[in-house]
C-alpha cells in the first residue's frame, strides 16, 4: 500500500501543527521547464508594511509570476478596540484575470486561508497543501496543484500563532475564545479587502479542522455585515450546523473510517474487499446500529448480543470492548483497542499511524528560514519556532454554546470539541443564496466521517444541499500528506475556486 508522506502526533490543542522535512538551502532543485506567461508589473503591489518579494513556479503545467506579500494589520476584539495585530502571507498574480470557465469574466477571485487548533498558524496548509512552494521530502518545490492558478491565497494566523501578537500580554485573552476569534478574523477579511482594492473580487474563505468554525462563522458575520461570499471551503472538521440533530445516525455512519482503518491495518477477517465492507456496514449502520444506539436498552438480549458481535466485526476488534449497556465504541477507546496487542495506539488525526513523532527542530528551521530569507519578514518572532509556542488550546473559551456535561465527556472521549458550533454555516447560506459549500474528509480520520458528512448534507433543505459539493480523500485529517491524495486535493479545490470567478 502506498504510504503518505508524513504524519503526526497531534492534539486538538496543539499548537505546532505543522511536520517538515529540514532543507538545507543548496539541496533545492530546479524547477522544471514550462510556458512562461507574461513578466508582471513592477508597481507595488503589498500595502501598508507587508515586505513584497516577487516569485515564479510552475503550477498547473504553466510558470506563473508572483507576488508575495508578508506583514500585519491591526486586530479589533469583541468591543471593537484595536489590540494587536494579525499577521498574513498574501500570493498574488497581478494583473491576471480570472482562467476561462468563471462566471463573470471579472475579478480574480481572493481566498483567505487558516489551520484549526485552537492556537495553530497557518503553515499547514500554506506548506503542505496550497501555497505555491511546499514541501516535498528534504526541500521546497513547486506545487503543481496550487489554487493561486486560479486564485490569490491570503494565508492567515490568528492573534497568538506565527507572527502574530495581542499589544500586551494582558491582552491576549482578548481573542482567545470563538466569538472574539470569529470577530476579530472577520474585521482582518474585511480590513484587508478595503486596504489592497479587492472588495469586487469573489471571496472565498477556506478552513481546517476548528479552522471550519472560523470559515462558517466568518462567513456568517461577513454576509450579516453585507459581504458577499462566494464560497466557504471546510476541511477536516465536518460542517458547522450547530448541535447534531441525530447524533445517533452520525456515531453509527463513523463505522466506514474504522473499516477502512482496521482494513489498512490487516485486522479485519475474511476475504471481502473493503469497498463491500463499508457498503454492508453503512446499510447495517442506519436499519439496526443507529436504532439500536438510541433505544439500547429495549433490545432483547439475543438482539443486544448479535449488534455487538457485529459491531466487533466490522471494527476488527475484541467484543469485549464494546459498552454493553450503550452499545458504543468511543473513537478513544477504538484507537486504543485496535492495536492492543501489540501496545499501540492510533493516531487522533490518521489512524493507519501509531508510531512516534518526528523531531520537528529542523522542520521549524526551514519555515522560519523561508519567512527570514526568501520573503524577507525580519520582524518579531515566530510563536513555537523561536518564541514560545501558543498557549491559545489550553486557555481557549468555547463560548458560542454552553458546555455541558454530556459534551464535555464527549469530547474526553475523541468526539470534537466541549460543546457543540453554532448554526454558522446554514444560516450564512440561507442568507446569501449564491454561496456554495466544499467540504472535504479524510477516510482515516478519527474526527470526521466521510459518510456522516453525506448524511448531514442530505438531511438539509434540497436547495441548500445542492449547494455543497462534498469530498471524501485516502488520507487522514491531513489528507493531502497522501501521495494519493496531495494533488487532487488541491485541483478539486481549485475547480471549487474557479467555479465562482
Amino acid at each position: 500500500m502506498p504510504q503518505p508522506r508524513s504524519y503526526r502526533a497531534i492534539t486538538i490543542r496543539r499548537t505546532k501543527m505543522l511536520r517538515l522535512a529540514a532543507i538545507p538551502a543548496l539541496m533545492m532543485a530546479l524547477t522544471p521547464a514550462a510556458p512562461a506567461v507574461a513578466a508582471v508589473s513592477t508597481t507595488a503591489v503589498c500595502k501598508g508594511d507587508a515586505v513584497e518579494t516577487r516569485h515564479s513556479a510552475v503550477i498547473d503545467g504553466k510558470r506563473i509570476a508572483y507576488v508575495a506579500c508578508a506583514g500585519t494589520l491591526p486586530v479589533r476584539n469583541l468591543a471593537g478596540e484595536v489590540r494587536g495585530a494579525i499577521f498574513y502571507t498574501a500570493y498574488i498574480v497581478p494583473d491576471q484575470k480570472p482562467k476561462r470557465g468563471g462566471k463573470s469574466g471579472g475579478a480574480r477571485p481572493l481566498t483567505f486561508v487558516w489551520n484549526g487548533g485552537p492556537g495553530a498558524d497557518s503553515r499547514l496548509l500554506q506548506f503542505h497543501a496550497l501555497g505555491p512552494r511546499v514541501i516535498e521530502g528534504e526541500r521546497l518545490v513547486d506545487n503543481p496543484a496550487s489554487p493561486l492558478a486560479v486564485s490569490d491565497l491570503v494565508f492567515v494566523d490568528p492573534v497568538g500563532t506565527g507572527f502574530s501578537r495581542a499589544d500586551t500580554p494582558g491582552h491576549t485573552a482578548d481573542f482567545y475564545g470563538t466569538r472574539a476569534d470569529i470577530a476579530s478574523v472577520s474585521g482582518f477579511v474585511t480590513d484587508w479587502r478595503n486596504a489592497y482594492a479587492r472588495t469586487a473580487a469573489p471571496l472565498y474563505l477556506a478552513g481546517e479542522s476548528f479552522g471550519t468554525w472560523r470559515a462558517a462563522g466568518v462567513a456568517d458575520a461577513l454576509v450579516d455585515a453585507g459581504t458577499p461570499v462566494a464560497g466557504i471551503a471546510l476541511i477536516s472538521g465536518g460542517i458547522p450546523l450547530g448541535d447534531m440533530p441525530d447524533r445517533n445516525l452520525m456515531r453509527a455512519l463513523s463505522l466506514d473510517s474504522r473499516i477502512a482503518t482496521a482494513h489498512a491495518l490487516g485486522k479485519l477477517a475474511g476475504g471481502m474487499d473493503r469497498a463491500q465492507l463499508v457498503a454492508e456496514a453503512q446499510t447495517w449502520a442506519r436499519q439496526v446500529y443507529a436504532p439500536a444506539l438510541a433505544a439500547p436498552d429495549t433490545l432483547p438480549p439475543e438482539r443486544r448480543a448479535a449488534v455487538i458481535a457485529t459491531l466487533a466485526r466490522y471494527q476488527g476488534i475484541d467484543p469485549a470492548i464494546v459498552d454493553g449497556k450503550t452499545l458504543w465504541v468511543s473513537p478513544r477507546q477504538f484507537r486504543t483497542a485496535l492495536l492492543a496487542d501489540k501496545g499501540r495506539t492510533l493516531d487522533v488525526f490518521d489512524m493507519r499511524q501509531s508510531g512516534p513523532a518526528p523531531d520537528e527542530k529542523p522542520q521549524d528551521a526551514l519555515v522560519l528560514d523561508y519567512y527570514r530569507t526568501t520573503l524577507g519578514y525580519r520582524v518579531g518572532s515566530y510563536a513555537g519556532i523561536d518564541a514560545p509556542a501558543s498557549d491559545a488550546g489550553s486557555n481557549w473559551q468555547y463560548d458560542q454554546a454552553p458546555i455541558t456535561k454530556e459534551s464535555l465527556a464527549r469530547a474526553m472521549a475523541g468526539e470534537g470539541p466541549p460543546s457543540p458550533s453554532q448554526l454558522w454555516t446554514l444560516r450564512a447560506m440561507e442568507k446569501a443564496p449564491a454561496l456554495r459549500t466544499w467540504v472535504a474528509a479524510g477516510r482515516y480520520d478519527s474526527l470526521n466521517s466521510c459518510a456522516g458528512n453525506a448524511a448531514t448534507v442530505s438531511a438539509l433543505p434540497p436547495a441548500i444541499a445542492a449547494r455543497f459539493v462534498l469530498r471524501c480523500y485516502e488520507g487522514g485529517h491531513m489528507m493531502y500528506e497522501d501521495d494519493r491524495s496531495s494533488r487532487t486535493f488541491g485541483r478539486d479545490l481549485s475547480t471549487f475556486l474557479q467555479q465562482g470567478a
